[in-house]
């Protein structure tokens, strides 16, 4: 299993706290299922995290951060609900046997890794590259851009010492290897695992999207707060407003007792 690369940290600037998802009224305010992945990540971000003096972060700050940064808050955001594990399906490319895969986020929680860092090509030219940011997926999305030369280009800051520009062409015998250079610095926004089938010994790695994984645990817990709220309400008539200033222990114990008294 591959785990977040310890040699490159980020300053202590980039740290945030984070608060459970699913703790204040105004989480049901995230409009997963109409929004595109980055805003819906963006909106959870400025609803949970705050920076270290505990101030709120602006609406833009999380299109700055880079996806690791953001993949840190989102874990951050999941342990702070006391949930650790996470589940990952998946079928045996042998065999076709499904498996199913327990994953501890604590494996993976930690400072995000530096922003900047330098790669040599086997030519031993010292390139400077950038790890991709949020603003980054939304400009390529806006102008289109899908050619691995440009995407590559885009992170390419100096080469030799010398500062490159937009227009810069990275040579085609670096693309390869500049995948690797970015996957060695920041294993966990592609993360590869490696696992073994049950059934058939097979081993093989694993793609695990974790964004994608932890954006539907959260949309789950707001369904669940969402089907809490429906109970309460149909039960003691209270507002939503009223169910969702409650404490969640109150709610769980108003819904333990309706469950008890069959008034579900």
């Amino acid at each position: 299993m591959n785990e977040p690369n310890p040699r490159c940290r980020a300053p202590a600037a980039q740290r945030c706290c984070a608060r459970a998802f699913g703790s204040a009224a105004s989480d049901l305010d995230v409009a997963f299922a109409v929004v595109d992945r980055a805003s819906a990540v963006t909106a959870l971000l400025v609803a949970c995290v705050s920076d270290m003096q505990g101030r709120a972060i602006s609406f833009d700050e999380p299109g700055t951060w880079t996806l690791n940064q953001r993949l840190q808050a989102l874990i951050a955001m999941r342990l702070a609900a006391g949930d650790a594990t996470i589940g990952l399906q998946v079928a045996c490319s042998a065999c076709g046997e499904a498996m199913s895969l327990d994953l501890d986020l604590h494996t993976f929680a930690g400072d995000p890794v530096a922003p900047h860092f330098t790669w040599c090509a086997d030519d031993g030219t010292e390139v400077s590259l950038r790890l991709p940011r949020a603003d980054d997926l939304q400009r390529w999305r806006r102008e289109g851009v899908l050619a691995h030369e440009a995407l590559a280009a885009s992170l390419i800051e100096s080469v030799a010492g010398q500062a490159v520009g937009a227009d810069h062409c990275p040579p085609a015998a670096w693309l390869s290897a500049l995948d690797d250079a970015f996957a060695a610095h920041d294993p966990l926004t592609a993360l590869q695992l490696q696992t073994r089938c049950p059934a058939c010994d097979h081993g093989q790695l694993v793609a695990c999207d974790l964004e994608a994984l932890l954006l539907e645990g959260f949309a789950g817990t707001q369904a669940k707060m969402l089907e809490e709220v429906l109970q309460l309400a149909s039960a003691f008539h209270w507002s939503e407003a009223e169910i969702l200033a409650l404490p969640r222990w109150r709610r769980a114990h108003y819904l333990q007792q309706i469950a008890a008294r069959g008034w579900a």
